[in-house]
């Protein structure tokens, strides 16, 4: 739900004396208007759309709002407060000014991941507004930046940042929040922890590296500093994204990924790049298919095996059409399974050789169903088989095997799966949209923490509460 708008009814003409009446039917409008704009863009989308989509006559949305350039104020009016009052919220009680900044970024963060189609659809529409509406949005904006520059004044008042810009450097922390939206299509699988501590440590670190100086972690590290992973189909957007987060807790890591003819390739030099001193990057293409043997090489270059996560799914295909995809999204499954299968006893006597351990499988996700929807339910099933019986297997040794159950993740959606299709699949979920990647990141983190230290065996579904039982009409059928 949006909150109470921010924006005062008497800006924006009505014929209505209520004002309660007034605020309720604008809620109604905005919510519309934050789905439909990001979907449609400012232009396509228009108002008997947007007093439809409100469960408002076409003529009576007049009684509210003047235009469109209104709704879009009370978007952004909402945003902002949304904004404005989870800082405030956020640096409640704080009295130094180095933590209120760090909780400032990371509320900032929080609000992008919750509301970044309507946040990036404010920055790419923007420019269509006149130039008096423009200058008032800008002003806001500005006024919200200014709660960064107070604190950064706080921290030179107090001697622990040096005199600076503070004006130029809010913007700069604002940027580099914004920039995790406006360039997600570059930095998916960038986690919301991971952008909270490069941000923090540009800002009071720097990048040199200078003796004696360390970067600082914003969180605590829950027993993954140091720990030895090892991460199988790494290359899928749950693996990138995992990885990614595990890497910035101080986890050492080596990821398998499969570089195969069908899939867009994983690119593993630009992959390699990309990632740390504390991570080692295996293709299928430099070091052929997962053998046994392979397997004992990583795990001999990694020194010890901590943990081993799998991802069993194919969240690395992005798939438009079920044409000439679904024989190859099968083999791509079978294969993964054969890998956990073949893989069962050695990770047992590895795990039980060490007298601890940590496995986290991945199921395939949801949207794995549309493209074979028997060996979807298959490997499904086979993955918390395997869960199960490991964990026992393990118990005797103190090592935690568990699982995820991904469901409908925003991510790269498969299939043509849009229109009717896709609402008659949000009406299943009481939450009422997809999940975030990040979602899976954060589960997967509990589960290979301290914090899940006395769990083993489990099975996670991250589903928003979907009732298993309903039947849905795809084009593959019922299930």
């Amino acid at each position: 739900m949006v909150s109470k708008l921010t924006s005062s009814p008497e800006k924006i003409p009505t014929t209505i004396k209520s004002k309660q009446l007034v605020e309720k039917k604008r809620e109604q409008i905005i919510q519309a208007a934050i789905k439909l704009f990001p979907k449609k863009g400012y232009h396509r989308t228009t108002l008997r759309e947007l007093a439809d989509e409100a469960g408002i006559s076409h003529g009576n949305i007049y009684d509210y709002v003047g235009n469109k350039e209104d709704i879009f104020l009370l978007v952004h009016d909402t945003l902002t407060g949304l904004a404005d009052e989870a800082l405030i919220k956020s640096t409640q009680n704080i009295q130094d000014p180095v933590e209120k900044l760090k909780r400032m970024i990371r509320s900032e963060l929080e609000l992008s991941r919750t509301w970044s189609n309507s946040i990036l659809f404010v920055y790419q529409d923007i420019h269509v507004l006149s130039r008096p509406l423009l200058k008032k949005l800008l002003r806001k904006e500005s006024d919200h930046v200014g709660r960064f520059k107070s604190v950064l004044q706080e921290c030179v008042n107090k001697g622990q940042l040096r005199d600076c810009n503070t004006r130029l450097v809010a913007n700069l922390i604002k940027i580099m929040i914004d920039c995790w939206v406006i360039k997600r299509w570059d930095l998916r699988g960038i986690g919301e922890s991971e952008m909270e501590n490069s941000i923090y440590n540009l800002v009071f670190n720097g990048l040199r590296n200078v003796e004696g100086v360390t970067s600082e972690r914003v969180g605590g590290t829950e027993g993954i500093d140091g720990k030895r992973i090892l991460f199988l189909n790494g290359g899928t957007i749950f693996g990138k994204a995992i990885s990614s987060f595990l890497l910035s807790k101080g986890a050492i890591l080596s990821i398998y990924a499969y570089s195969n003819n069908f899939i867009d390739a994983i690119q593993p030099d630009h992959l390699r790049e990309s990632l740390p001193e504390t991570a080692r990057l295996y293709t299928e293409k430099g070091y052929g298919p997962m053998t046994l043997e392979l397997f004992r090489k990583i795990i001999t270059d990694l020194g010890q095996l901590d943990m081993i996560i799998q991802d069993l799914g194919i969240s690395d295909i992005e798939v438009q059409s079920l044409e000439g995809k679904t024989d190859l999204s099968s083999l791509r499954l079978d294969t993964n399974m054969n890998l956990a299968r073949n893989l069962f006893n050695p990770i047992q006597e590895e795990m039980n050789k060490r007298g601890s351990g940590i496995v986290l499988y991945l199921s395939p996700w949801a949207w794995d169903r549309h493209l074979d929807s028997l060996r979807y339910e298959m490997v499904k099933a086979e993955t918390i088989a395997l869960t199960r019986t490991l964990a026992k297997k393990l118990a005797e040794s103190r090592g935690r095997v568990n699982c995820i159950i991904p469901g409908y993740i925003d991510g790269v959606k498969d299939l043509e799966i849009q229109g009717e299709e896709i609402r008659e699949l949000l009406d299943r979920i009481p939450q009422g949209n997809l999940g975030e990647i990040q979602d899976v990141v954060e589960a997967a983190f509990f589960l290979v923490s301290d914090a899940s230290k006395y769990m083993t065996g489990q099975v996670l579904e991250l589903n928003g509460g979907i009732v298993k039982a309903e039947r849905y009409r795809s084009k593959g059928g019922y299930y």
